[in-house]
């Protein structure tokens, strides 16, 4: 059995721009929620730093992964993330125990 991926985005808004990163984070929720490989797929906000963002995914293999980022709800998101997002650190991962 393949162990599933578990990756962390963290997203810091442009100032000004925390409404609109927030909207298309959540827009993004549903979608990914419903893909066939996807295990979760969380939305938060920093309890401490409010113009920063949070998505835990979590995803059967790395291959869905892939097919997600491809998926066109996915890139639709971009340009909005781009635009809204001063950083983008994305932390990928396997669960030992």
């Amino acid at each position: 059995m393949t162990t599933p991926l578990t990756l962390i985005a963290t997203l810091i808004a442009k100032a000004g721009s925390e409404a609109e990163l927030e909207e298309t984070l959540q827009r993004l929720q549903g979608p990914s929620r419903a893909e066939a490989d996807c295990i979760q797929y969380d939305f938060h906000r920093d309890a401490e730093q409010a113009r920063t963002f949070h998505m835990i995914e979590q995803w059967r293999t790395e291959a869905a992964l892939t097919a997600h980022e491809a998926t066109p709800h996915f890139q639709a998101a971009l340009p909005f993330i781009e635009r809204a997002a001063e950083k983008l650190t994305i932390t990928k991962m396997y669960r030992i125990s």
